[in-house]
């Protein structure tokens, strides 16, 4: 991610660490378990490790530890500050929104390696 992207980036992911604080516990907990692992790690990479607690918190051991292990994977994936913009949106609209909303759709790439 270049710097622009980076923010942008940044930017999105505390939007929606925003919109999880607004939302009731029980409806976060229930929306943010039945998300994609990839979807959570792509909006979550941004971050600072403190300032993802708020979804460990929400999501529980179990899916906080799968979170660190994608977040891990994140390092070799290419995300620009669009597309991790673009998730970061969806998943804040699926937790405020009436009824579940299906999974992201998403477009990860791998690093090109640097010759």
């Amino acid at each position: 991610m270049g710097n622009g992207g980076t923010n942008a980036a940044r930017e999105a992911a505390l939007s929606f660490i925003d919109a999880l604080a607004s939302t009731p516990a029980v409806r976060a907990q229930n929306r943010l378990l039945n998300t994609a692992d990839r979807d959570l790690a792509a909006v979550l990479y941004p971050l600072e490790e403190g300032e993802r607690d708020p979804v460990y918190l929400a999501v529980g051991s179990a899916k906080a530890a799968r979170l660190r292990s994608e977040l891990a994977r994140m390092g070799h994936v290419r995300l620009d500050g669009e597309i991790v913009s673009r998730i970061a949106a969806h998943l804040a609209e699926h937790l405020s929104a009436e009824r579940p909303l299906a999974p992201a759709s998403r477009y990860f790439k791998p690093k090109t390696p640097k010759s």
